[in-house]
């Protein structure tokens, strides 16, 4: 059982990126997807590097859908046979969703498509699918934080603002991220609010509410403009959220039964204060958390029965250290495999994996 590096970029023959990269996995299809945005005669296109059991291959989405030029990555996720990839557009209220149905990549204005567009957008969107109720939801925010969703039906896509519908909610300066928990049919959306708390949008049958996770944990204060993303450990039936504290150290907060409850993972690892926004993924019975160090390496934390642990994946396989970094991971059950994708100094797509 190892980690190693894949230059995803050399592989392929694709254009380098910038900033951030982000990878799915379509389990029906047995595929791996990693977005991200680079540049291709002077203009910031969106790319996917996708790997089938011929190997790893490149698109140019932007290229392929004639859409417009891209404005930053966003994240791809699954939704039933249907693969999406959402991104900032250009214009007033502007987002890019990039799909493909099987017969091709398909690309959409949401703010046209939903024909109620919001105010000029800023930071960077994120997508997520709810299976069970046939619905998908794209986050972003406005000028001054207010937190916007367009979301799909089978009547098509609709808008909704989100710091509205939940009373109360404060404005952001994080970007949202959004997860879905089955076990009780209930959607949940994760942010850095004005006060530099962790705040939470979470819907149940009678709509939207409003929670402040560090009030409720007495946990640090979050820094500002970072991703506070979570994820949910279905066979213990838990939530958890990650961040970055004004301290620089990796916090949990996590949720079962008894309530929200606070854990700073870096004291509770020995592992070096973060420069990045975390980002955690299940495999298993494990939970994974991955960051980029004060050292300038990649750092996993991971959970078993036994407690938390630190690994160095920049020692575990060779690579060079990295000073802009950001890694997100993803697990692929079927194959029991995990990966880290992150784009490196030189604008290379990186994949560390990881198979028994």
């Amino acid at each position: 059982m190892s980690w190693h590096l894949r230059d995803l970029t050399l592989a392929t023959g694709a254009p380098t990126g910038e900033g951030p990269s982000s990878g799915f996995v379509f389990e029906a299809r047995g595929t791996q997807h990693v977005v991200y945005v680079g540049e291709v005669g002077g203009k910031l296109h969106m790319h996917e590097l996708w790997r089938d059991r011929d190997g790893w291959h490149h698109n140019d989405l932007t290229k392929i859908t004639h859409a417009p030029v891209a404005a930053n990555a966003g994240n791809g996720y699954v939704f039933r046979c249907t693969m999406h990839v959402v991104s900032l557009g250009t214009g007033p209220g502007s987002v890019a969703e990039f799909s493909s149905d099987g017969g091709g990549w398909h690309y959409v204005d949401l703010a046209q498509a939903s024909g109620s567009a919001a105010e000029t957008v800023t930071g960077a969107a994120f997508g997520y699918a709810f299976p069970e109720r046939g619905t998908q939801h794209v986050l972003f925010i406005g000028i001054g934080g207010p937190i916007y969703e367009y979301w799909w039906d089978k009547n098509g896509w609709h808008f909704n603002n989100l710091g509205l519908a939940a009373a109360g909610a404060p404005a952001a300066t994080g970007n949202p991220t959004g997860y879905v928990f089955e076990a009780q049919a209930t959607q949940h959306v994760n942010y850095v609010d004005a006060n530099s708390h962790v705040s939470e949008l979470w819907r149940d049958s009678s709509g939207w509410h409003w929670n402040d996770l560090t009030a409720a944990t007495g946990a640090p204060l979050a820094q500002v403009n970072r991703n506070t993303p979570g994820y949910v450990f279905p066979s213990q039936g838990t939530q958890h959220v990650n961040y970055v504290a004004v301290d620089n150290h990796i916090h949990e907060l996590w949720w079962d039964v008894g309530g929200w409850h606070h854990n700073d993972l870096t004291v509770a690892t020995g592992a070096p204060d973060s420069q990045t926004a975390p980002s955690g993924y299940m495999y298993a019975a494990t939970q994974h958390v991955n960051y980029l160090g004060a050292d300038n390496h990649i750092h996993e934390l991971w959970w078993d029965s036994a407690g938390w642990h630190d690994n160095d994946l920049t020692n575990a396989v060779g690579g060079p250290p990295s000073v802009d970094a950001e890694p997100r991971g993803y697990a692929f059950e079927a194959q029991g495999s995990q990966h880290v994708i992150y784009t490196d100094d030189s604008g290379h797509v990186i994949e560390l994996y990881w198979t028994p």
